[in-house]
């Protein structure tokens, strides 16, 4: 399992930063630490980072575009806003991520020059990650809740619904007011407020008084604690896409992964096909080869959870869409094997697949069936199949088939 190591930007001090590490669901692994960027421990920048800006760098909205193509959605974002913003849409960088079945879509938006800023300083530090957002994805949502942490800086607020905000925290500001403001009847709060306010206890009891159905819970200096918690797990925006998408070579990353993609399948079809293989070894090779990928993968996709079909990722991250037409025809062409093996009495000793060749052992009753295994994945698949070596084993027939993809 991948752990993950949280990091905390400060907006007033931006080269300086909270860290910890964390599970991938969230359970504190390390004791929250602080200081400036390039001072990360080497352990933690070797897990999967996350970055938490500021959140009065970025704004949150919600829209509902009627619209599918993700590529149509990120276009439309910006004119969809543009009334409601006061500056130049050609200044601003916008993010999004879908959130509901109901066209519902989450936007997050921050200035250019903002994001450029906080990006050199990570590079400066020599911190790499693929995942950047708001802190204020770390408060956790929850429907007819008005949840707030109290910073001696800052207030983090969302509604459970479509208010996710950070708001300057000065003296002037009326905690109890902005309460009332967005607070409906029904609606409970939760409030933490950070040990490092001064008096934070007569500021408990100021919020309380008058106030129904409100809870307050004090956290320790380090908010990142609970920020943590939440965000590891939360339909976050990334505000790494469109331009500032990290630029990985994953398909190539990935290239070797495919083979042992293909193996899991494999795996499971000799075993029908060989009776004489032992299921549960097969099984247990399966089930670790699956989870070697997930852990690798879940470095470039840090909200990926269940990932049971390798072999689908790596063809979508090699085209960027959908599966790719070679390994969809391998796939097919392991079944039409499988009926054609079936049908003439022969069996599977061996299977290995490379540089998109696949190469087959079979036992087989005698030369006609050999054969009529051959004409079968010919007339059946988009391979041809190519009777390389046989030899007479007892009663039996053992022979060595290449199959390639027609016209390669």
């Amino acid at each position: 399992m991948t752990n993950k190591t949280i990091i905390r930007l400060n907006e007033h001090s931006p080269e300086y930063a909270e860290w910890i590490e964390v599970s991938e669901q969230g359970r504190q692994v390390s004791e929250p630490q602080s200081g400036p960027l390039e001072d990360l421990p080497d352990n933690l920048r070797s897990n999967h980072i996350l970055v938490l800006l500021p959140g009065m760098e970025a704004t949150t909205t919600f829209l509902k575009l009627p619209i599918k193509s993700m590529q149509k959605i990120r276009a439309a974002i910006p004119f969809a806003l543009e009334e409601e913003l006061a500056g130049d849409i050609k200044d601003l960088h916008f993010s999004f991520n879908k959130i509901k079945d109901n066209n519902e879509i989450s936007v997050t938006l921050i200035a250019k020059k903002r994001l450029n800023h906080y990006l050199k300083l990570l590079e400066e530090s020599n911190i790499k990650s693929s995942v950047i957002t708001s802190e204020v994805f770390g408060l956790e949502k929850i429907n007819n809740t008005i949840t707030m942490m109290i910073e001696p800086n800052k207030i983090l607020l969302n509604n459970g619904l479509n208010i996710n905000v950070a708001i300057e925290n000065n003296n002037s500001l009326d905690i109890k007011n902005i309460i009332n403001q967005i607070k409906k009847d029904g609606n409970f709060i939760q409030i933490y407020l950070s040990e490092d306010i001064k008096n934070y206890n007569q500021l408990a009891d100021k919020i309380k008084t008058d106030q129904d159905n409100i809870d307050i819970k004090l956290i320790p200096k380090y908010s990142i604690q609970k920020l943590s918690q939440i965000v590891v797990t939360s339909n976050f925006v990334n505000l790494l896409q469109g331009k500032y998408a990290v630029k990985i070579d994953i398909a190539n990353y990935f290239r070797p992964w495919k083979y042992v993609a293909i193996l899991i399948i494999t795996l499971g079809f000799t075993s029908i096909v060989n009776e004489a293989l032992l299921y549960k070894e097969l099984t247990e090779l399966e089930n670790d080869l699956v989870n070697r990928f997930s852990n690798e993968y879940r470095k470039f996709d840090s909200k990926a959870r269940n990932i049971s079909d390798p072999l689908r990722i790596i063809s979508a991250l090699q085209n960027n869409g959908p599966i790719i037409p070679e390994v969809s025809v391998f796939l097919s062409s392991l079944v039409n094997l499988s009926e054609a093996l079936s049908k003439n009495n022969a069996t599977i000793n061996t299977i290995t697949y490379q540089d998109d060749i696949v190469n087959i052992r079979i036992t087989s009753p005698d030369v006609a069936s050999l054969d009529k295994v051959r004409r079968n994945i010919n007339q059946n698949s988009n391979f041809q199949a190519t009777i390389l070596s046989t030899s007479q084993i007892s009663n039996n027939i053992e022979s060595r088939l290449e199959l390639r993809l027609r016209g390669s």
